[in-house]
């Protein structure tokens, strides 16, 4: 996690750096928007608190049957070193969002594309507003990793600053999702909104399968990235669509055709 925390370092520096002073998806914007994640529990309504009882509830109903689902994962790991779990191990790495978000932006600003001007700072935005909140509540839950041998209630809140009392939520499933779900809100055909989504279920079920994450873990984990990306291309096309915008379609508009 240590890592991923450097790549939110290096991603926030190449969007500081390389779109300072532009008229929209700048660090002036960047900062405000820190500000509308954090006020955002303030103004929710009751739905809103519903889904996040709903989330919680299933985090901790998962609990539950976290021991039985790893026992029963240890039984066949015939999939452990596979390309589909090393794909999906590397989806949740922060070398992908890095690279999409920094490539994409670059793209954006030397053509003058306002739609990869998005998409970039929304992946590098996304990657490091979710994994903040993922790693700390990583660190303020401090719950002991499977592999450890300890079960799925051995908790040590504030008290651990080892990665393998990190579990909870999981740092990768929370990468996967947030990535995922940008491409899927970028995306422009219904077909590549859905398939944007299946590197980040491989990547939760690759962290229980190799032994590093309880299921409740990538539960949480997934809906935080998820939310989070979710939240700022919301609120980015809200935005947009108070003031003329400009229409050019992305690098990846994710409309192949076959």
């Amino acid at each position: 996690m240590l890592q991923q925390i450097k790549f939110s370092l290096v991603i926030l520096l190449l969007i500081s750096s390389v779109i300072c002073g532009q008229n929209k998806y700048n660090f002036t914007q960047f900062g405000e928007e820190v500000k509308d994640v954090l006020e955002r529990p303030v103004k929710w309504n009751i739905s809103e608190f519903g889904y996040l009882a709903l989330i919680l509830g299933g985090t901790y109903g998962l609990m539950h049957i976290d021991e039985t689902v790893r026992h029963e994962m240890l039984k066949d790991t015939s999939w452990v070193g596979s390309i589909q779990m090393e794909f999906g191990r590397w989806w949740g790495e922060p070398v992908p969002s890095a690279l999409l978000a920094g490539g994409i932006l670059l793209h954006g600003i030397l053509s003058d594309n306002e739609a990869n001007k998005k998409l970039g700072f929304e992946l590098g935005q996304s990657f490091i507003y979710s994994t903040s909140i993922t790693q700390f509540f990583k660190i303020a839950l401090g719950r002991s990793r499977p592999y450890t041998g300890a079960d799925a209630f051995t908790f040590q809140p504030f008290k651990s600053l080892s990665d393998s009392n990190w579990s909870l939520p999981s740092g990768h499933t929370t990468i996967a999702f947030s990535l995922s779900t940008v491409l899927s809100q970028n995306a422009k055909s219904d077909f590549w909104k859905v398939a944007a989504y299946v590197p980040a279920f491989i990547t939760a079920f690759s962290r229980v399968n190799y032994n590093r994450h309880w299921t409740s873990d990538v539960f949480l984990g997934g809906f935080i990235g998820f939310l989070t990306a979710k939240f700022l291309t919301e609120l980015h096309e809200q935005k947009e669509n108070k003031s003329p915008v400009n229409n050019q379609s992305p690098l990846i508009s994710l409309q192949l055709a076959f």
